[in-house]
């Protein structure tokens, strides 16, 4: 009932059913100093639309909706008919069923990350502030989570709020997301 409910969610939101749909859980209820750069996130949602002919869905809860209305003023016009927002849109059951449909996930350390790994979907989980040790994805057998960092001296911190530059998090470049999502699309797609 998840999964037909995700489906009839999706398809309204204007996914044709066809194209690789890949999640993008850009929030964390714990503070912004765990939240991907929505620049980072809207410039691989952006490659993965033209180079990869997918559809992206942002979701999150109603308190994310700020987040992803700021990455969707950044993805570039060509691309934006195909990046879909359902923050604040979705139960925890559609939004289980929307991971479950999903090809990939790009997630912060976050419940949708955990989420999604419990479902099964390939996931990109990326961690700044936190230790990745202890909250890691618990994923379904034989399925992959790549858990990305950028090792610098302040990390992990356990702050809501980074006090100087990000840099745990400006450290995870788009470059090297997308190049994680492309394995994962790739394994899954064989």
């Amino acid at each position: 009932a998840a999964t037909a409910a995700a489906r009839g969610v999706l398809r309204n939101a204007g996914w044709d059913g066809t194209r690789p749909l890949v999640v993008f859980a850009p929030g964390a209820a714990y503070g912004t100093a765990k939240r991907w750069m929505p620049e980072y996130v809207a410039r691989v949602a952006t490659d993965l639309v033209r180079q990869r002919q997918a559809t992206c869905a942002l979701v999150g809860s109603a308190g994310d909706t700020p987040t992803t209305r700021e990455i969707l003023t950044m993805i570039d016009p060509q691309a934006a008919a195909h990046v879909i927002d359902l923050s604040g849109q979705t139960t925890l059951e559609v939004l289980a069923g929307v991971l479950g449909i999903a090809h990939a996930c790009v997630a912060n350390d976050s419940g949708a990350m955990h989420m999604a790994a419990a479902v099964g979907t390939p996931l990109v989980a990326l961690f700044g502030p936190t230790r990745e040790h202890e909250t890691a994805p618990l994923t379904r057998s034989g399925r992959r989570a790549d858990v990305l960092i950028h090792p610098v001296s302040c990390r992990p911190c356990m702050l809501r709020e980074c006090p100087i530059d990000h840099r745990c998090m400006k450290g995870i470049t788009p470059e090297r997301v997308y190049a994680s999502l492309t394995s994962l699309l790739s394994s899954t797609t064989t």
